[in-house]
């Protein structure tokens, strides 16, 4: 070991959110070298060097971080208890964050790698030179000629001033080491991210450096528990916008303005941080592993344990959870929160379902217990779930809990089948054979509906059958659906009704819909997740009826919405084939 030399304390680390140019995430100082061109250099200069000649040294170590554990457990009343525990914190490795090697007098990076499963990293660095180690809030694997995945996810700082304004323009976080000679023998330079909590104040006094790399080793979690299904699969660049302080809440944004596109992570002491929620943190990267490889029809909104939601909303918050549990390997969903991060925000065991909560495909606990016992399952685990969600990107159906199932049933042995079934009739909802992806065979009600309620619920989907348009008049029959707000508004379960209908030929389609006195409906069209353009227009003649005009191509399974805000009312509807001839 003498010819080892640790130059480095870990405590004398620094941390900083660093301005970095174009998406590569590289330095504005200039590009790196990488570590496999920086040594296969040096082997070609030890080639031509005399015999004992040494031409580079070794300089590695270990890049960690604190770790701050969220528990929970339960008061004499049974009732759950939640903290981040400070005395048990510990330091664990920072997985595939770049590493990089920085010339002190040019600044310029001279060498950049990933470290490995253990947090080490390793650099073949020039002699005598003046450096540091500077470990970046960052996976990145560039897509390459050899087969094998790609990633960009980075940590970046929702409270500098680059943040909104371009796609990468918030800064990058990471920690320096301090400067040191490479010399002419290997050295070990290990860096610690610490949390900053300070044990005597009970709170941060110092910099929270952990949290960005607490924050990407849930992402890293989560990211290879998805490669356990497809080694090769290419991750969109994802930005994780955090900071101390941030407040405006942790979700996913995969829409909207671009440059605040990704995961939003809460991190305002002794109010709500999430950095270490790391079962909250993989939720909503779950979301975002369903924009980018699956789809989510879901409608957003508020909504909780004790909600009967609608069943696009109730499935996406479902996945989210269960996901959660699967890339963690753990049922437990900790969210902690309040002054020292000492209080109680959600928790639940994710493979249980109380019994005070809707058993149905509108229940997002029913569905988030239903997926995470599918993957424990010895006879489906997750490749199948995997690929049952990747079939939701091109499903005639909104996403659900019956469209998932559907292709999930169709890909297991019949051992998996069984234990599906068992699910599914555990949560009232149709199994075996009589699944399908348009819950058609779903005729029993729940016990969270009552049978006043039915038809505000039941068919699942209402189908509509093509009728004919001309200039003597419209003919054809009237489908009728009702919606309510027993249950809440605006994305709870029965505020939106689902219609579907099939076209033998293109054409031009009109949907006449006649609403109860003062209801204003709202319809929406769909064909395979992606929205049809089509403007309703209230009819002149016609009190309280509507039509809205298409010109869609044969197909089998549009699917549509309608709803009627936040009022309770029904509408009759006919779909109708436009006879363009004669109708001149």
């Amino acid at each position: 070991m003498g010819s080892y030399r640790k130059w480095l304390d870990p405590a004398a680390a620094t941390f900083a959110a660093l301005l970095v140019a174009g998406c590569g995430g590289g330095d504005s100082s200039g590009p790196a070298v990488s570590a496999e061109t920086a040594q296969n250099q040096s082997m070609a200069s030890a080639a031509q060097a005399p015999k004992g000649t040494a031409t580079a040294a070794t300089v590695s170590g270990r890049i960690t971080y604190d770790f701050v554990p969220a528990v929970a457990s339960k008061d004499r009343q049974g009732q759950w208890l939640a903290k981040l525990d400070y005395a048990k914190t510990l330091q664990k490795p920072a997985r595939n964050v770049v590493v990089e090697l920085i010339n002190d007098k040019t600044s310029k990076v001279l060498l950049s790698t990933a470290t490995d499963a253990l947090g080490s990293y390793s650099f073949q660095a020039p002699l005598d030179t003046a450096v540091h180690v500077r470990a970046k809030a960052q996976m990145l694997r560039s897509a390459g000629k050899v087969a094998g995945p790609s990633w960009n996810f980075a940590v970046r700082d929702s409270s500098s001033d680059g943040y909104g304004v371009s796609v990468d323009g918030a800064a990058l976080f990471a920690m320096d080491g301090a400067s040191f000679n490479s010399g002419k023998k290997a050295s070990i330079h290990d860096l610690n991210a610490a949390s900053g909590w300070d044990a005597a104040t009970a709170s941060y006094a110092n910099a929270r450096s952990a949290g960005p790399f607490a924050i990407l080793d849930t992402v890293y979690s989560a990211s290879h528990k998805v490669l356990e299904a497809d080694q090769n699969l290419s991750f969109p660049p994802l930005n994780v916008f955090w900071s101390p302080g941030s407040d405006d809440g942790t979700y996913f944004s995969g829409s909207g303005d671009k440059t605040l596109r990704g995961l939003h992570i809460l991190g305002h002491e002794d109010v709500d941080t999430d950095e270490y929620d790391a079962g909250v943190i993989a939720h909503e990267w779950g979301h975002y592993f369903q924009a980018s490889f699956s789809r989510d029809d879901s409608i957003g909104g508020s909504h909780s344990s004790a909600n009967l939601l609608d069943m696009r909303l109730a499935f996406s918050e479902g996945w989210g959870n269960a996901f959660s549990s699967m890339a963690r390997n753990d049922p437990m969903y900790v969210d902690t929160q309040g002054a020292a991060q000492a209080n109680v925000g959600v928790v639940f065991k994710v493979d249980e379902i109380p019994d005070n909560v809707a058993k149905g495909w509108f229940g997002e606990v029913a569905i988030q217990s239903v997926l995470y016992r599918l993957h424990q399952s010895p006879d489906i685990g997750f490749l199948p779930i995997y690929q049952a969600m990747a079939a939701q990107k091109k499903s005639p159906a909104f996403t659900s809990l019956f469209s998932f199932a559907t292709a999930l049933r169709g890909n297991i042995n019949a051992g998996g089948q069984a234990t599906l079934d068992n699910l599914l009739a555990e949560i009232n909802t149709v199994n075996k054979d009589k699944l399908d992806m348009f819950g058609l065979g779903q005729s029993a009600l729940p016990p969270a509906v009552i049978a006043a309620n039915k038809d505000f619920v039941l068919p699942v989907y209402t189908a509509l059958e093509a009728g004919v348009k001309s200039k003597t008049g419209t003919v054809g029959k009237d489908a009728t659906v009702c919606t309510t707000t027993a249950y809440g508004k605006s994305n709870k379960l029965g505020v939106y009704r689902y219609l579907r209908f099939s076209l033998p030929q293109t054409g031009k389609q009109t949907v006449r819909i006649s609403a109860d006195g003062g209801l204003s409906p709202s319809f929406q069209l769909y064909s395979k997740g992606q929205p049809i353009a089509g403007k309703l227009v209230k009819d002149p003649n016609l009190g309280d009826t509507y039509n809205v005009d298409y010109d869609l191509p044969a197909q089998d399974d549009y699917v549509a919405t309608i709803n009627a805000s936040a009022n309770s009312g029904c509408f009759k509807i006919l779909l109708a084939q436009v006879k363009t001839g004669e109708m001149q």
